[in-house]
């Protein structure tokens, strides 16, 4: 998934926050929230298709009739109206980040909290069972971790839960007595 603009959050979650009423009613969460993730791949793929529905001089019409060319049969029919009603409104471009909103929104409804992982190097499994279970006691929801290696932390563990960071790099505490020392 593309980098999320945060100003663009407040109206894809308005977006998100009626497709998930949708899903909610019918029992579909799990299958809109798919039928999005292959929107949003198709979109991120697609740089002619971005720049089509993107293209002011195209009419809606052949702009909507492209979208169910190509996704019609594929998504559900609640899904396909609401890039209808993205393509009326001009906003197809706000597909990942309506993506972003149900999936954090989905997660909530779940009880499944997301934990992006960053480490100096490849963590082994067992440590990352004992952090999935230590978070999962302390936190009390159900963990979904995310790694990513980045050698300049030097070591140790930098974790970000929702809008909070925990550093516990060796590069941090560097950074943090050089900044006593001085």
């Amino acid at each position: 998934m593309a980098n999320i603009d945060k100003k663009l959050i407040s109206v894809s979650r308005r977006y998100s926050d009626a497709i998930l009423e949708i899903a909610k009613e019918k029992n579909e969460l799990d299958n809109i929230f798919n039928d999005l993730k292959n929107i949003a791949g198709v979109y991120d793929y697609s740089k002619e298709m971005r720049d089509f529905l993107a293209h002011p001089a195209i009419s809606h019409k052949d702009k909507k009739e492209l979208v169910q060319s190509v996704f019609e049969g594929k998504i559900s029919t609640d899904t396909l109206n609401l890039l209808y009603t993205l393509v009326d409104k001009n906003k197809f471009n706000l597909i990942d980040s309506i993506l972003y909103c149900y999936e954090n929104s989905l997660n909530e409804a779940k009880n499944i909290l997301k934990v992006d992982v960053i480490s100096a190097v490849e963590i082994d499994n067992d440590l990352k069972e004992n952090l999935k279970s230590k978070l999962e006691a302390k936190l009390k929801k159900s963990v979904t971790l995310n790694y990513e290696i980045k050698p300049e932390i030097i070591a140790g563990l930098i974790l970000k839960i929702k809008d909070k960071t925990i550093d516990g790099s060796m590069a941090h505490k560097l950074q943090t007595m050089k900044k006593q020392l001085a």
